[in-house]
């Protein structure tokens, strides 16, 4: 765990208490950067539901609102997906 203060805690101390106990959410900085890397490795499979587009393929659901004025279309050579103006 990294040991450092954080700036709140500093009112904690003015204030005469003990600042909040911190844990780890169990995962590194390294670990962050592969699961990234990783999720661009997969084959994509775009589904949209109204204003969102998402991926169900690979390790985890990801996506992104494309608003009301777009509709997904297909995906490309590289898996990214198409959308049109509508």
């Amino acid at each position: 765990m990294i040991e450092y203060e954080i700036k709140l805690d500093r009112w904690y101390k003015r204030q005469g208490v003990k600042p909040p106990e911190r844990q780890s959410h169990g995962i590194t900085e390294e670990d962050i950067e592969e699961r990234i890397q990783e999720a661009g490795k997969h084959q994509h499979k775009w589904l949209q539901k109204g204003p969102y587009i998402f991926c169900t393929a690979g390790g985890y659901e990801h996506g992104n609102n494309v608003g009301v004025d777009r509709r997904l279309t297909g995906t490309d050579k590289d898996g990214m997906p198409v959308l049109e103006e509508i």
